[in-house]
């Protein structure tokens, strides 16, 4: 039978698409002060945000006369008709924050010299209260009328950290706004709202981060900051885009902005930004996720060009083999650090085979070794400097796959096997895949419940590396599942084996390393993502030296 929910129940169901989690109240009461205009916002949460959450502002306010009419659903002071929720400016415009809010907890509001109480979507105390700026709301009990929600929740420190992401993208996207966060009676996050978008940054990140930042100058659209290659994080929770001031979660620009440290970065990488996507409100739709962490853009492919040239035009001061030809009628110059250059020349008769100045048939002319651990090499487009470890890691990774696809390994027995201890997860995981390691060159045998025996690795691997090799390669099996293990479990057995940075190779590895590199597929990176090689074009090279005229 079809009948009409009851108010308190219609209530508590509109309410669970609101307010989620705790951070979800927070979010939504910063959102109110900043279209209050606030400039200094303060959040206290003790219990995680299920005891008691306690938000307040500068901004103009509620009315004392509609401080009741505040709390209803659908009431709102930033619409008016149809038509206004094509130019959206404000955060909010539903009018369905605090009634949600309400309808799942116990909630006080003291704004205008009033004061109100609901609690469960019913008022239960209304009065005078203390005239101050404002708003000053207190969230208690969150979900304490529908226990199922309650369950749902993550621990004290998962809610917390949500918390402390939500305050930090406000604080990092609004500088201008002075934020205080306390979790517990203790600080949690405190920026000083200067306006200084590197300081708000410094607040939350701490100062080490934020002197990597760069910054996105000149641009009409997109405004903010990224970090140098060279400041990365294992997960993209550093990453923080938004529209018009409102952070978003949008894959497609998360896509767009990672596409930019492609070759800067090492897979598994992720840059750390601060993004906001200032746009004619017309232009994207921001009612279509219930919580507003979704917007729709009538031209994506716009806002994705302008987002990646914002970006690429910021990384482009951060890159230290970029080349920049000099202005015409301008001064050139060039700075190099002194740092130790070591040079291994390549013997004479390796320029007879030399066309012109240039190597012939497209083979890499192996110059010599530079600084730690780069080669410097002649090629038929110019001069390249090669990564040697990453290179040779390419090398060998190839061969190992080539070695899985034919079944046929190459191995070194050990004089004296190597016992390894490792956890039973890596044993189990050996087991799995014990074929597959003969083929890469890797034989074993159990020795004991936690400990393995090396019989033989493959004929590339030191000895001598072999423990660490192995114990990498058995955890890459582990922690990866289907096809993609055994190539990972191949990529960690490559690094081992390959030459180190810093090791000196004579004018023969030089070369053989080379010329198998020239050879190997997909020779581009290293299989960790890190660029093999750098191109310095001869045009380049005759434009700087002004040999082009």
């Amino acid at each position: 039978m079809i009948q009409m929910l009851p108010p308190e129940v219609a209530d508590a169901i509109a309410a669970g698409e609101v307010i989620e989690r705790p951070a979800s109240v927070v979010k939504e009461l910063v959102e109110n002060a900043l279209d209050a205009g606030a400039r200094r916002v303060s959040i206290d949460v003790r219990g995680a945000g299920k005891t008691s959450i306690r938000v307040s502002d500068d901004g103009a306010g509620i009315p004392a006369e509609e401080l009741v009419l505040a709390f209803v659903r659908h009431t709102t002071s930033k619409l008016t008709k149809l038509a206004d929720l094509s130019v959206i400016e404000s955060f909010g415009f539903r009018g369905e924050a605090l009634a949600s809010i309400a309808a799942v907890a116990d909630v006080e509001c003291s704004s205008g010299g009033a004061k109100l109480r609901v609690r469960a979507g019913e008022v239960v105390e209304q009065g005078s209260g203390p005239l101050l700026p404002g708003v000053v709301i207190e969230v208690r009990d969150l979900f304490a009328n529908v226990p199922a929600r309650l369950k749902f929740l993550k621990s004290d420190a998962t809610e917390v950290a949500a918390i402390k992401d939500v305050v930090s993208a406000f604080a990092v996207l609004h500088p201008h706004v002075r934020f205080h966060l306390t979790i517990d009676s203790r600080a949690a996050l405190s920026s000083n709202g200067d306006g200084d978008q590197r300081r708000a940054i410094a607040a939350v990140y701490g100062p080490p981060v934020a002197a990597e930042m760069l910054d996105m100058i000149g641009m009409p659209l997109v405004k903010g900051m990224v970090s140098q290659p060279r400041l990365s994080r294992g997960s993209r929770d550093g990453m923080m885009l938004a529209v018009n001031g409102r952070p978003i979660s949008a894959r497609s620009l998360m896509y767009a902005l990672e596409e930019c440290y492609q070759g800067r970065l090492e897979r598994g990488r992720h840059p750390i930004a601060v993004i906001d996507i200032g746009i004619d409100p017309e232009l994207v739709d921001v009612n279509v996720h219930p919580a507003k962490k979704e917007v729709r853009f009538r031209d994506e492919g716009a806002v994705f060009a302008a987002l990646q040239r914002a970006v690429r035009g910021a990384l482009d001061g951060s890159d230290p083999f970029r080349y920049r030809p000099a202005e015409a009628g301008g001064e050139a110059v060039t700075t190099m650090t002194a740092s130790p250059l070591t040079l291994h020349e390549a013997p004479a008769m390796l320029a007879a085979s030399e066309t012109n100045g240039h190597a012939a048939n497209g083979v890499l002319r192996p110059i010599g070794q530079a600084g730690p651990g780069y080669l410097v090499a002649e090629g038929p487009h110019g001069l390249v400097l090669v990564d040697q470890h990453a290179a040779h890691e390419r090398v060998l990774y190839n061969r190992l796959l080539e070695r899985l696809r034919t079944g046929r390994g190459a191995s070194q027995p050990l004089l004296i096997p190597q016992a390894v201890d490792v956890e039973p997860a890596l044993i189990a995981a050996a087991a799995d895949h014990r074929n597959e390691l003969a083929n890469l060159g890797l034989e074993y045998e159990e020795f004991g419940p936690r400990s393995l025996r090396i019989t033989a690795v493959p004929v590339e691997l030191p000895s001598g590396r072999a423990t660490a090799a192995i114990q990498e390669t058995l955890a890459a099996l582990a922690e990866n599942r289907g096809d993609g293990a055994i190539q990972k479990a191949a990529a960690a057995l490559a690094c081992h084996s390959a030459v180190k940075f810093g090791d000196v190779l004579d004018v023969a590895e030089q070369r053989r390393l080379l010329s198998d590199l020239e050879a190997a597929e997909e020779s581009i990176t290293c299989p960790h993502g890190r660029p093999t090689r750098l191109l310095v074009e001869w045009q380049e090279l005759t434009r700087h030296f002004r040999r082009n005229y």
